[in-house]
């Protein structure tokens, strides 16, 4: 009887230390753990990457000067493709991208756009893993209108397109 009624405090004591050890802290509540944010930013900080993705450094390269920065980031890991076009989505639209269009088969591939610049992610699934291309570059300045460039003298000389094209033949 003696030994039954030890087992039964000892089973009391193990489960209540148990439960007084989850109980959250009392400057900490328990849903500020979970929302961390489930993002970090490689090179691009306008450009959210889960976490579950790893940056494969020597399949990646920047190109950097004072006015650009542009280039490809190679990440892999093992995440559904389907929750990646939808990570995407959202977050590229929460950090001012605007998407362009899709392509979806058995890949996607997601083209989102700037001011400035341009973005296309593309992310493929094997047998065991995810692998995502996200690449970043700049945007052509418009043709016509108050943002365009004014012609250089090499320029007038190109035929515009609709523009008349000389006539005779100029091949030697």
């Amino acid at each position: 009887m003696k030994k039954g009624m030890a087992v039964l405090v000892a089973v009391l004591l193990f489960a209540w230390g148990c439960a007084a050890g989850q109980q959250a802290a009392p400057d900490q509540p328990a849903a500020a753990k979970e929302t961390t944010p489930n993002v970090v930013f490689y090179m691009f900080p306008d450009i959210p990457v889960p976490k579950e993705l790893t940056l494969q450094r020597s399949k990646s390269f920047i190109y950097e000067t004072p006015s650009l920065k542009a280039g490809v980031l190679v990440l892999s890991g093992n995440v559904d493709v389907g929750s990646l076009e939808n990570y995407f989505r959202v977050n590229m639209a929460k950090n001012g991208w605007r998407l362009v269009n899709s392509y979806k088969f058995s890949d996607v591939i997601l083209n989102f756009m700037k001011e400035d610049r341009a973005s296309n992610i593309r992310t493929t699934r094997d047998a065991f893993t995810t692998q995502v291309e996200i690449w970043v570059g700049p945007v052509d300045r418009p043709v016509s209108g108050p943002g365009a460039p004014l012609p250089r003298e090499a320029d007038r000389s190109i035929p515009r397109p609709g523009a008349a094209l000389p006539k005779g033949n100029d091949f030697r």
